[in-house]
């Protein structure tokens, strides 16, 4: 990682860096729902195993003891979908990596709600 992308990484804040996780992982789940339609097996494996580096380094960033409950859901969520995407490369159609496009969409959804709350106008 060059000196730029460190400075650029350490000047954002945690809010901001979930929130590009969570981006990353709907783009990859994407990514590995267009690689299945289009029969590119290697591709598919390349996203999805992206998409659970990330949900396990947004899993491994939460904070149980200050997060309480929420954060005791989404440790259970995060691992619902690694398990989701750890069995796509057995499934012929899309139906995990759409539950996990959704289930991302709906936490980003929510993250985004509260930008007001954390991050400094």
């Amino acid at each position: 990682m060059s000196d730029i992308e460190q400075a650029a990484v350490q000047s954002i804040s945690p809010y901001r860096a979930v929130q590009n996780l969570l981006e990353k992982a709907i783009e990859q789940v994407g990514l590995a729902n267009a690689a299945l339609q289009s029969g590119d097996v290697e591709g598919r494996g390349l996203a999805v195993g992206t998409a659970v580096t990330i949900l396990g380094i947004l899993q491994a960033s939460l904070d149980k003891e200050q997060g309480g409950e929420i954060a005791e859901n989404l440790d259970a969520l995060y691992d619902y979908m690694t398990r989701l995407l750890a069995g796509v490369a057995l499934e012929d159609g899309p139906g995990s990596l759409d539950e996990v496009l959704q289930l991302l969409a709906s936490i980003k959804s929510a993250w985004d709600g509260i930008a007001v709350e954390v991050e400094p106008a």
